[in-house]
Order: C-alpha cells, then sequence, then structure tokens
C-alpha cells in the first residue's frame, strides 16, 4: 500500500455537497481496500474554517495561522515578494499525565501545581533547543532551511526557506485515560467523573500555556502526543520506580506479568503502555458511536492536535457505509482529524495484500508474510513496532461497519 505522503482529505462545507458524493466514494473505497487515508475535518466551528490556514502533519500535529496572528498573512497566501508559511514545531516535550495523578493522590490543586511545574521543565527545555537551535542558524549548520530560492519571476533571491520565529514549541502529554483513573478510581468510558477530570486538566493547562507564552515570547501549543515509543517509556518508567511501582501495576495497559518478568531480566523493551493523548483504552467494549462521543470533547481543548482512530474489523468493509460514518463524524461530532485503520497481510511471494492479519497468505499459503497497520498515525511494517505497541495491536477493540 501507497503510505507516504500521506493521504489527505479536506471535510470542507464547499467540498462537502450530495454533488461530490461520487468522488467521496471513491476515497472510501481506498479506505475499504487499505485504510490509508486521513481525514481533516474542518467543519467544527472550533476549526474556524475561512478565517485562515491549518494544517495537520506528522501523525496528527495542527499548525494554525489567521489574520489576526500574521500581519502579512494576505501577503504570504499569494505569496507576494516570496513571502509564505511557515506551519512547524521547533520541538515536543511530553508530560506524563498519570505520574501527576500519582503525585496528587486525589487531589485537584495538587494535579494542577504538577501540571504547571511540568510545563515550566518543559519550558526551560525549549529554551535550551532554541538556544542550539539559533547558534546552528548563525553558523549556517541547516543548510536546507535557511536557503533563499531564486524568485522565477526576477532572479532574485527571496525569502528564507524556513521562518523560524513563526515555528511553534510544543508540549504534548500521554496518559490522560490512566490519569484520571488514578484520579477518580474510573477510566473515561467508565463515568464521566473521569472525564470532567481530564477536561479540568486540559484547561487548566492551557490558561498556564498563555502564561508561559507571556513569558517567554514563543508560540506553544498544547497537543496529543502520538508516542509511538513514548507511551511505553513513561509505563516503564512508573514500573520501575519506588514510589509509582505499585500505583504503575493497577493502571498501566498490556501484559503486566510478562513484563515485569522481561524487566526482571533485564528486558528494556517490554508490552506495557499507557493510553495515548485523550484516548480511550484501546481494549475497551466501547461502541464507535459512543468512543466518538467521549474523544470529541478534548478536540477543541487541544489547539496542538489530537486524532481519533477507528479500528476496522471487517476484511471487506462497505465503501459507502464507511462515507455514511465519515458524514457522521464530519458533521455531527468536534472530531477534527481521524482516520480509519485495516490490519493487512502483505505476502512477499505473491505480492497479494489481505486482511486481516493472517499467520499464512490465503491466496499462496506462503508463510513469507508481514504485518501492516496504522501504530499510531503512520503505516508501518508491525515487525519494526516496539513490544508495547505490539500489544496494543493484539489488544485493539475493532469495529464492525
Amino acid at each position: 500500500p501507497f503510505n507516504f505522503p500521506k493521504l489527505e482529505n479536506s471535510l470542507s462545507p464547499e467540498f462537502f455537497k450530495p454533488e461530490y458524493d461520487d468522488v467521496w466514494i471513491d476515497v472510501h473505497k481506498v479506505v475499504a481496500k487499505f485504510g490509508l487515508p486521513y481525514f481533516d475535518n474542518m467543519m467544527p466551528a472550533y476549526r474556524g474554517y475561512g478565517k485562515g490556514v491549518s494544517c495537520y502533519q506528522c501523525c496528527a500535529y495542527c499548525f494554525v495561522e489567521t489574520p489576526e496572528d500574521s500581519e502579512d498573512f494576505d501577503e504570504k497566501l499569494n505569496f507576494d515578494n516570496g513571502k509564505h508559511f511557515t506551519m512547524g514545531s521547533w520541538q515536543v516535550a511530553s508530560l506524563n499525565l498519570p505520574r501527576m495523578a500519582y503525585k496528587a493522590n486525589g487531589d485537584d490543586e495538587k494535579l494542577f501545581e504538577e501540571s504547571r511545574r511540568l510545563m515550566d521543565l518543559a519550558l526551560d527545555v525549549f529554551k535550551a533547543k532554541k538556544k542550539w537551535m539559533d547558534l546552528a542558524i548563525k553558523n549556517k549548520r541547516i543548510p536546507f532551511a535557511t536557503q533563499r530560492p531564486l524568485d522565477p519571476r526576477t532572479g532574485e533571491k527571496g525569502t528564507q526557506a524556513v521562518d523560524f520565529d513563526q515555528l511553534t514549541f510544543t508540549i504534548g502529554f500521554v496518559g490522560g485515560n490512566e490519569m484520571a483513573q488514578y484520579h477518580t478510581g474510573y477510566q473515561l468510558h467508565e463515568n464521566t467523573e473521569a472525564v470532567k477530570t481530564l477536561v479540568k486538566l486540559i484547561l487548566e493547562m492551557q490558561k498556564y500555556k498563555k502564561v508561559l507564552e507571556q513569558r517567554s515570547g514563543y508560540k506553544i501549543a498544547l497537543a496529543r502526543t502520538p508516542a509511538e515509543s513514548t507511551a511505553q517509556r513513561f509505563a516503564i518508567a512508573d514500573l520501575i520506580t519506588n514510589g509509582y511501582r505499585d500505583k504503575a501495576e493497577k493502571l498501566v495497559k498490556g501484559d503486566i506479568e510478562k513484563a515485569k518478568s522481561m524487566l526482571v531480566n533485564k528486558k528494556k523493551d517490554v508490552p506495557v503502555y499507557y493510553s495515548n493523548g485523550t484516548h480511550v483504552d484501546v481494549k475497551a467494549n466501547v461502541g464507535l458511536f459512543d468512543r466518538i462521543d467521549l474523544e470529541q470533547k478534548f478536540f477543541p481543548l487541544l489547539n496542538g492536535g489530537n486524532m481519533l482512530h477507528v479500528w476496522l474489523g471487517d476484511a471487506n468493509p462497505d465503501p459507502e457505509a464507511l462515507y455514511s460514518m465519515t458524514k457522521r463524524i464530519a458533521t455531527k461530532s468536534n472530531i477534527g482529524y481521524y482516520a480509519y485503520t485495516k490490519d493487512l497481510t502483505i505476502c512477499s511471494d505473491c505480492g497479494k495484500v489481505t486482511s486481516p492479519i493472517f499467520e499464512q497468505c490465503p491466496y499462496c499459503n506462503s508463510k513469507e508474510v508481514e504485518w501492516w497497520s496504522r501504530v499510531t498515525g503512520y503505516y508501518q511494517a508491525v515487525s519494526g513496532w516496539n513490544e508495547s505497541k505490539k500489544q496494543e495491536l493484539v489488544d485493539r477493540y475493532r469495529t464492525g461497519m
């Protein structure tokens, strides 16, 4: 399957009309076959469609620029005098939300205080990164980003390819579900108090983010970290640290007993993890509509990006049913970015691509097969995943369509 560059589909009011149904059905035929495309939903009011430009990049980071925060917005939009948008992140610093809850021990104010302390540390990381990058730029160590392409009309050198002053610093986080679970006794899908607790924490972090922006002059975004490895690393760190071990053993997801045995034997890559960002526990038996209703609450709160995953359980889902689901998500939820994921088996001998995961090719019976699925954003060969993501692949609750 073709997996990069990402196949992005923008759901905007003018292109989400009945006269384009045939085009959208074709898109969902690709989804039904490979599960590859992403959907950037610009329909919810908080996305501010028509008031600026935005893009989702990497796994699910969102970058936005509007006339209100850019004096030369129109010039950039029209590439006048070589001006253009620079949308990206200097650095991501991820926070371990479950450990914040362990320290707070059920006290809201202590939870918020710990979030501010960690965000202060993140700002220190950003300052160090900025200092290092400034030196690299000054000494011409980043030639591609600092190049000034020739204007094809005048032959003169244009503006620098990357306007570093427009880049964002991103504070991400992992384990919202487990934070809420320790703080309230419930996972996100089990009780509304868990959802309210995570919402309150994110709102407090957004308030403090503005304080840090004023203090530093940096553009800072709050996001859900994709966490291909961080969700595992944070879980392991808490399992092996005195004071957190007993708490973490009750919350981390995956195969706890196998992980403990492997850790005793000095293994570092073990099958445990925290939930990504604001996601519901992947193995929770929660219907898709209920999960959408839960996870949509966090999208308007995270200006740096978020993502909903629809794990497909059907080998051959109906494209029209998928399109109906897309219309429902786009017009009746606050989900801003999402993707459908099929697990694939790719045969190295006959080249056939099938679904779901098979130990041997159903066409030629070869055992020379490679499994592919979406790790947190991109489709990748499962053989290259760490043990926590392989365990998550097993744990995922899949939806019929």
